[in-house]
């Protein structure tokens, strides 16, 4: 997890300041669907460039997530409900909350769900055949 002097530098940004541009060597009409639509939509928005939530081995989680939810043929969701930096967020499979992971934010501005990708689909498939 980050410390509370990473979170403190992440707030001392103006909205849309970024040191640097995630982007600058980066063929962007390359990048997935779902990930150009989100760039624009921050960049829209005046946002911090779009930078997609991970885990903790730098999978994406928009990749596996997806994968699973096809395969498998369910829905998963992460939620944050009147969280705070620091706490735990749910996870839900079909609804089904299946329990707690752990959640920060990066320096350099990434989520990060505190498991690897291979932990996570574990965790996933083992709540579907129960």
């Amino acid at each position: 997890m980050t410390d509370t002097a990473d979170v403190e530098s992440l707030r001392s940004r103006a909205p849309g300041e970024d040191s640097t541009d995630p982007y600058a060597d980066v063929d962007i009409s390359e990048l997935p669907e779902w990930w150009q639509a989100s760039i624009e939509r921050f960049e829209k928005h005046g946002l911090r460039p779009y930078r997609p939530p991970r885990f903790a081995d730098g999978e994406l989680k928009h990749e596996i997530v997806d994968a699973l939810e096809a395969e498998l043929g369910v829905e998963i969701r992460f939620v944050g409900i009147d969280v705070t930096y620091g706490d735990d967020w749910t996870l839900f499979v079909d609804g089904e909350d299946i329990g707690p992971i752990g959640r920060h934010r990066s320096t350099d501005g990434y989520s990060v769900f505190e498991c690897t990708g291979e932990e996570f689909e574990a965790r996933v498939r083992d709540a579907v055949e129960a």
